[in-house]
């Protein structure tokens, strides 16, 4: 009999704008472990890089670099349990590092990885298998290949992996891999390619900036901007081609979409030039967990750098042995479905697995896509396109070149109609969709949309399942699938979503506030019902819109104006908008209870001499609830109050008490007030003692005849703090005395060559004083140069640049002297200004390929300056390095790494696989704007050096880049804001975009069929809004938006997002508790003016200073109008 198999596709109700996680939080993959790589000094990094760079240029010299694939070897060492059991399989083994190796190559050139040896290197061990951390594995390395060990567990349980920068040094050939409780795709994807960048050099995207002194916690100071005023090549992970990272910055934010994470365009992180961040999530070097991942060509080119400097190292070398194994024999491939399957005979018994490597050529260009382990007779190819022919190959994954098998040809086939095809299981927020299986390892392209609908939504390279978004309730949508490489699709099959009941309700009550929640379905409204418990009438609220959070589609409510201390209930049905509009169920009711009074939670400052700082929170704090202190010397009959200070959710409040006495002990309580005649119980009873405080971390940085002097005090001085500094030479009988408003002094006029000594007090006030700091002494003096200060850059066939840093008075000036090497006679250049930190000198007219050396020294006042030798360099035409891509739509521009100081630059850019160049000459800077390209369109680019004497270099390496294609905007956080009785304002996103890029808007009130259409607008990639006026009050409006890339080329429009106008507002009161200045806490949604009628329904407080203005003012009872210091109320017209 013959069975048929069943693919399925769920269609779940998921968000539209997804919910923000921080940078410094987990984003929603389950592999969120972090890399264990030690961060280098910024030193030690840019020492590494120019190290890295010159063993580069040597081999390129060579002809060496990027001229072939490379195969290093890797001595896998599995950890397992004593008696064997346990640990990394094989078969893994081999998946993880065939899909590792197809990062590693870059058209068709770059590093392959195989396995040394015929088995792993098996270690034994349960105290390493369970806990593995510092234990040592120096007997277990090879010599002759890079060590990775696949580990179990980590000691320190937030550890993914970490391997070493390249060094000269046996242990730097070691990376280490967490195995126990991780996927294959996150390690052949992600995790191994990221610790073997670290490998061969490469940096964390976001730099290595030591933050709290945790590896990663660090924030990044490289720039946004590229080109002029661009700090990459010296910032962040040194490679201008990666994008700047804000990763831990407190406010960049990541959003989920369908589990992948996105960078929120709305995030405001800014960098120091107030730049929007706009970080490659994909980035393997990065820290968000992607879905998909990819290196930069200036990665690939830093890594290319970091082999050649790893092969010139002594204390280990890359050349292990490939084995010798007996290729296998009679692959062939046939037709599965949709798939290839290849089968073939094994004739070995040494090989330690197998790579799948296949081409669309019969010899060349052969690119990994699988593996497996030894002994296996067959393989699936499912990732295809019709009517191409693959060719296959199999090869030994302990082999480099050679024990390749013969090739397998094969065609792929037109993949038949699909059948079957049905929707069961329809719920307001999904739908199961099932065909009948074409065979094993096929794929399936699903498109559908809403009956009636232009365009298609298009599920690509599915294989049974697949979870989506975008449903509404009582909507009609098709759908139709065919598997990829069909000519049709098979259907359209149609079906109407029912409207959905919300789900999960739930609670968070505060005094006399509740936030109410519940998961929804996209663009379905709400309408909510409460009372308290034992009243027969209901509370109702309609209307209520949903927004979309990493958990789902979520509505919510928060009621105000509750009693505290009071039990409710609560109940919840869906509306959802259609022809004709249908409600759900309610949901069954949910009940929850007020609470009382909060306390708050307090800390203190270093108290000053006459102040102090009183810190203070509540975690569940309501608008119109404020603090008051007490306080008073300890002992004393009566407490000085102050009341009405302001209480800010999470962030909390503070208050600085002044005019106290110095050397006392002072005693302090706060409690919250929470309403007219509702408080919380004051705090615990807690002291502080004012005292002056003595300077201390007292340091000094001396010239020949200056010095700065740094000192600290308390975090929190008393206002006005001022500072006494007095200095003198060693054994002087008097002091020079300095007043000083901050804690640095810069002397200057001293005798070099002298000792001074110093001290420092604090002036609390005008009549308190601390007493004197610990003595510290310097010593005048000329600084010498020291060799690692020295650089030789720019270096071109006729120029360079000589570079030198060191602190010195302004006046010090240099002496230079250089010649070809083991020429006679010097050329000197004498006088030679710097700045106080360092300076450079330019040398021109030079001679092409030779080697120059060079000395320095200062001309120091106060004595003789010593000559130091600077690097050596050699005067050739540079290729440039580092060149880079910056893509738009229908633009691009090109950069690369400035190559000398009197050179020019000629690009030639193309369409990728076309022959013809467009040449773009005597460019002044390393950058270059390209414009009228097309969209969605693969280039390819090179750049190369003129130097001064007209001599050309080589161009670079190709670089490709592909332009945007013309995708839909995104919509903003949140996409409808600022909504009125007769307008809204709309937001969206799209950073994909160049100047002339236009956007087309169109929207309609819920249920109408006509749209009005808005187009030709302008926008920004950061944040670009449109003002709609003349609506409807009280009326529901969807929009959608759609991108406008030429006069020939659209996107689809998005999907609809749902806001709804005010209705008019006829009196003003208050609906919760805050501060009059607060526009959302009026019925009107606006502050009042002096033509309202204003009722007070809640404890309001006008701010310190602020004038408020009404007609006439009334207060219910129990309620109250409190003012802050110099605040006014003015009634009348």
């Amino acid at each position: 009999m013959r069975t048929s198999r069943t693919n399925t596709l769920v269609i779940l109700f998921l968000s539209m704008a997804l919910h923000q996680l921080s940078v410094g939080q987990s984003t929603p993959q389950s592999t969120s472990l972090a890399c264990g790589t030690v961060d280098l000094t910024p030193a030690q990094t840019t020492f590494l890089v120019q190290e890295a760079n010159l063993a580069l240029q040597r081999k390129r010299a060579s002809n060496a670099a990027f001229t072939a694939i490379t195969y290093v070897p890797i001595r896998p060492h599995i950890i397992r349990q004593s008696d064997g059991t346990g640990g990394f399989s094989l078969v893994s083994l081999n998946h993880v590092l065939a899909a590792t190796n197809k990062y590693y190559l870059l058209n068709g050139f770059g590093i392959q990885f195989s396995f040394a040896g015929t088995t792993p290197d098996y270690i034994d061990n349960d105290d390493m298998y369970e806990q593995y951390g510092s234990q040592s594995v120096d007997a277990y390395d090879a010599h002759d290949a890079l060590n990775q060990y696949y580990v179990n567990r980590f000691q320190n349980p937030s550890l993914g992996g970490y391997a070493s920068y390249p060094n000269n040094s046996i242990n730097s050939t070691r990376s280490f891999i967490l195995t126990g409780s991780k996927s294959e795709d996150d390690l052949g994807n992600r995790l191994i390619p990221h610790e073997l960048g670290h490998t061969f050099g490469l940096i964390h995207t976001f730099g290595q900036n030591s933050g709290t002194g945790i590896l990663g916690t660090g924030v990044t100071n490289e720039l946004v901007t590229r080109g002029a005023g661009a700090n990459c090549a010296t910032e962040g992970d040194l490679i201008c081609d990666t994008p700047a990272d804000p990763y831990n910055m407190g406010d960049a934010n990541l959003y989920s979409v369908n589990g992948c994470p996105q960078y929120d365009p709305a995030s405001t992180a800014r960098d120091a030039h107030g730049d929007a961040y706009t970080p490659s999530i994909t980035n393997i070097m990065s820290y968000y967990f992607p879905c998909t991942h990819d290196f930069t060509p200036g990665q690939y080119d830093r890594m290319q750098a970091g082999l050649a400097l790893r092969q010139t190292h002594t204390a280990y070398t890359l050349d292990a042995p490939a084995t010798n194994v007996n290729p296998v024999s009679h692959l062939a491939a046939t037709s599965n479905g949709g798939a290839v399957l290849l089968t073939w005979q094994d004739n070995a018994t040494n090989e330690m697995g197998y790579f799948i490597e296949r081409s669309t050529s019969p010899t060349t260009n052969f690119v990994p896509i699988g593996g497996t382990g030894p002994d296996e007779l067959r393989f699936i190819d499912n990732q295809t396109t019709p009517l191409t022919q693959y060719y296959y190959r199999i090869r030994p994954s302990n082999t480099k070149t050679g024990s390749i098998s013969s090739t397998a040809s094969f065609v792929i086939p037109i993949v038949p109609p699909v059948t079957g095809l049905m929707t069961t299981e329809l719920t307001g927020n999904s739908a199961r969709l099932s065909w009948n299986s074409l065979g094993e390892g096929t794929r399936y392209d699903v498109q559908w949309r809403q009956v009636g609908a232009a365009n298609w939504i298009l599920i690509t390279g599915i294989n049974e399942t697949y979870t989506s978004i975008s449903l509404s309730g009582n909507t009609a949508y098709e759908w139709e699938v065919r598997g990829i490489g069909s000519v049709a699709y098979s259907g359209p099959i149609n079906f109407l979503t029912p409207c959905s009941t919300p789900t999960n309700p739930v609670s968070y009550p505060a005094r006399i506030t509740a936030a109410l929640s519940w998961n929804g379905t996209i663009n379905e409204l709400y309408t909510l019902q409460w009372r308290t418990i034992g009243a027969t009438a209901w509370n109702t609220i309609s209307g209520l819109t949903s927004t979309t959070t990493l958990f789902g589609i979520t509505g919510s409510y928060s009621l105000t104006g509750l009693a505290s201390q009071t039990p409710y209930e609560w109940q919840v049905q869906g509306v959802c908008p259609g022809s004709p509009t249908v409600n759900s169920d309610f949901t069954p009711l949910r009940s929850f209870t007020t609470e009382a009074c909060p306390s708050p939670y307090t800390t203190v400052s270093n108290p000053g001499a006459e102040s102090v700082t009183i810190y203070f929170s509540t975690g569940n704090i309501e608008p119109g609830i404020y603090a008051e202190l007490r306080y008073r010397p300890q002992g004393a009959p009566d407490w000085h109050t102050v009341s009405g200070l302001p209480n800010v959710l999470y962030g909390g409040g503070s208050y600085t008490v002044t005019g106290l006495t110095t050397n006392t002990t002072y005693e302090w309580q706060l409690k919250n007030v929470c309403g007219a005649l509702e408080s919380s119980t004051y705090t615990y009873l807690s002291t502080f003692l004012t005292t002056c405080r003595i300077p201390n971390g007292l340091t000094n940085t001396t010239t020949s005849t200056g010095a700065t002097l740094q000192w600290s005090v308390s975090s929190s001085p008393d206002p006005a703090t001022a500072f006494t500094l007095q200095y003198r030479p060693v054994g002087r009988p008097g002091w020079t005395t300095v007043a000083r408003n901050t804690p640095s002094c810069s002397l200057t006029g001293l005798t070099a060559g002298t000792t001074y000594e110093w001290h420092v007090l604090t002036n609390c006030t005008a009549n308190v004083q601390s007493g004197y700091s610990i003595t510290k002494t310097f010593t005048t003096g000329c600084n010498q140069l020291v060799a690692n200060n020295l650089r030789s850059l720019l270096v071109t066939s006729s120029s360079a640049r000589l570079v030198w840093t060191v602190v010195n008075d302004p006046g010090v000036q240099y002496y230079i002297s250089y010649r070809a090497a083991g020429a006679a006679n010097w050329t000197e250049i004498n006088a030679i200004p710097a700045s106080l930190t360092g300076g450079y000198c330019n040398l021109t007219g030079l001679t092409n390929n030779t080697t120059y050396e060079w000395l320095i020294a200062p001309l120091c006042p106060d004595q003789p300056g010593h000559y130091i030798a600077g690097p050596t360099f050699t005067t050739q035409c540079q290729i440039p390095l580092i060149p880079y891509t910056n893509v738009k739509i229908t633009s691009a521009s090109l950069y690369w790494n400035e190559m000398g100081i009197d050179v020019r630059y000629e690009v030639r850019y193309r369409l990728s696989g076309t022959l013809d160049w467009t040449t773009i000459g005597n460019l002044l800077t390393n950058t270059c704007s390209l414009t009228g390209l097309t969209g969605n369109t693969r280039y390819e680019w090179q750049v190369r050096t003129k130097c001064a004497l007209g001599d050309y270099t080589d161009f670079t390496s190709l670089v490709q880049f592909t332009t945007y294609s013309c995708s839909l905007p995104g919509f903003g956080s949140p996409p409808t804001t600022n909504v009125t009785t007769t307008s809204a304002t709309l937001n969206w996103t799209y950073f994909d975009g160049d100047a002339s890029t236009r956007y087309a808007i169109r929207y309609r009130e819920v249920g109408s069929t006509t749209w009005t259409i808005l187009t030709n607008l302008l926008g920004t990639p950061i944040s670009s809004t449109l003002i709609l006026n003349g609506l409807t009050p009280g009326t529901t409006y969807e929009w959608q938006i759609r991108t406008i890339c030429s006069a020939t080329e659209s996107s689809a429009f998005t999907i609809s997002t749902i806001f709804q106008t005010r209705t008019p507002c006829s009196s003003m009161y208050t609906i919760q508790s805050g501060t009059w200045n607060d526009p959302t806490i009026w019925s009107c949604n606006r502050v009042p003016v002096s033509t309202d009628i204003v009722l007070i329904k809640h404890i309001i407080l006008v701010p310190v200073s602020y004038i408020a203005n009404a007609r006439q003012i009334n207060v219910d009872t129990g309620q109250k109008l409190s003012f802050g210091t110099n605040a006014q109320l003015k009634l009348g017209l």
